[in-house]
């Protein structure tokens, strides 16, 4: 089963330059690009078999590696987490959890009802 995991990290812009910041962001894009993440809104998206638990021993691995090269990299990232995208809600989308229940009411439903109203467009 595939499981589809988002990888979010923030940088520490408050106490370092953006020209540092811009640097160990363009190696965290490279080093999680290569490893097979895509990019999408803000995280780091991986379509896996492995387990979340797995994945994020893989992910501390390659950011050793950039550790390796790039000197205090750790101090650079406020937090990173991962996230299963199969339990999580996107909250840009409507909220459906209370759904509305529409009924189709023909015109001549209304007519029959007695409800009166006016038409904006009339047919001729």
């Amino acid at each position: 089963m595939s499981n589809e995991f988002g990888l979010f990290v923030n940088l520490d812009y408050a106490h370092k330059s953006k020209d540092e910041c811009a640097l160990i962001w363009q190696s965290i894009m490279n080093t999680m690009l290569n490893y097979g993440f895509s990019f999408r809104k803000r995280a780091f998206i991986i379509c896996t078999e492995k387990n979340r638990d797995e994945i994020a021993v893989d992910v501390r691995h390659l950011f050793d590696e950039i550790q390796a090269g790039q000197q205090d990299f750790y101090s650079y990232i406020t937090d990173c987490y991962i996230l299963n995208y199969e339990s999580c809600n996107d909250l840009t989308f409507p909220d459906t959890s209370d759904t509305i229940e529409v009924e189709d009411i023909s015109l001549e439903d209304l007519n029959i009802i007695g409800v009166d109203y006016d038409l904006l467009f009339k047919h001729k």
